[in-house]
């Protein structure tokens, strides 16, 4: 008896050992969804009443703006989905007045959340005040999947998951770095839902090209607004293959090569993201399900990696066949009428 109730005290105090030094994201990874072929390497599945501020930063590029309230998340979590939401009232992100339908006064504002922060992180936003550095999740490649319902508001704003590159090679003031590429997995306008829109930017990275695509999704645009769906992207040393509901839709044949950060943010009134007018509803709400990073279990090869005249041949190869197949279907189509023709003239 003694030594039963020996071994069942000791398995006790390894079961409370393991579970009081397991961390939030750990226990969250045993209970988010496996991948095939991938393992799990970041998951933030808003299960929780508040924002796990180990990851994500609550304000959105802070040392743009010299103007706290303008930088801060506007965001609630509840029934297991992140709000980030944009109101008539939200402040001006640069500290002007509140948004306006009257054109002359469209002032600009942002909300978003970021897990990472450092001055000059975004080579396209000026650097207005220092800030102290956040480290919360940053890495290279991997499968990103985000499961999210676009805000029914009827009009203009913005809405943009986005990867930056964390400049591990910057100088002490921030500033000198080529690894400050930019990876949009999608930019969607409030307006437009049924359109997806991934992109990359160089910046000031030379080995990487500017690129985009606009892909009309399946569908009916609305269900976009109605119902949840995923997006998503596999980026690799060959490039990057993007996703919605599972289905590949477009694809580059480069990457960047150092650690990305991720950005959520959503926009009124800039010159990129569509203008408060009288259709507009608010509060505008964009509910997230879950974001995710996996990775490939069997690692990630550089010698991958195209060179640029690899890129070339490989994009005339495919141009070509493209080409073949569009000449194929025209005679197949070409010659199936004469055949009908011919076939009913015999039959008469």
């Amino acid at each position: 008896m003694f030594r039963r109730n020996t071994a069942f005290l000791i398995a006790l105090i390894l079961l409370c050992g393991t579970v009081f030094n397991t961390s939030a994201f750990a226990e969250n990874k045993e209970e988010t969804p496996s991948k095939e072929g991938y393992v799990l390497d970041f998951s933030s599945e808003f299960d929780g009443d508040s924002l796990d501020t180990d990851f994500w930063l609550d304000r959105y590029l802070p040392h743009c703006t010299a103007n706290s309230a303008g930088s801060s998340a506007r965001y609630s979590i509840e029934n297991g989905y992140l709000n980030l939401y944009i109101t008539k009232d939200s402040p001006d992100y640069f500290g002007g007045r509140p948004c306006s339908s009257d054109p002359g006064n469209l002032l600009w504002a942002a909300n978003g959340i970021q897990t990472w922060e450092k001055n000059n992180l975004h080579p396209g936003g000026k650097q207005q005040r220092d800030v102290e550095p956040f480290e919360g999740y940053a890495t290279q490649y991997g499968y990103f999947e985000i499961r999210m319902k676009l805000p029914d508001s009827g009009g203009g704003g913005y809405a943009s998951w986005w990867l930056i590159g964390t400049q591990d090679d910057a100088r002490a003031d921030g500033t000198g770095s080529r690894q400050n590429g930019e990876i949009d997995i999608f930019e969607t306008f409030f307006d437009s839902p049924g359109v997806f829109e991934p992109k990359v930017h160089a910046w000031h990275d030379p080995e990487l090209n500017e690129w985009s695509k606009r892909i009309n999704l399946d569908g009916e645009p609305l269900d976009y607004k109605d119902s949840f769906h995923t997006y998503a992207m596999d980026w690799r040393p060959e490039g990057i293959t993007f996703f919605v509901d599972g289905k590949a839709v477009a694809e580059t044949k480069e990457s960047p090569r150092y650690r990305m950060c991720m950005i959520l943010s959503m926009y009124i009134n800039s010159d990129f993201s569509g203008w408060d007018g009288p259709e507009n509803k608010y509060p505008m709400e964009w509910l997230i399900d879950y974001v995710r990073v996996y990775k490939d279990r069997n690692g990630y090869d550089e010698n991958d990696r195209l060179t640029g005249f690899e890129r070339f041949v490989k994009d005339v190869k495919e141009y070509l066949v493209s080409l073949w197949q569009r000449f194929l279907s025209f005679i197949d189509t070409f010659c199936e009428k004469p055949g009908e023709f011919f076939k009913n003239l015999i039959k008469t």
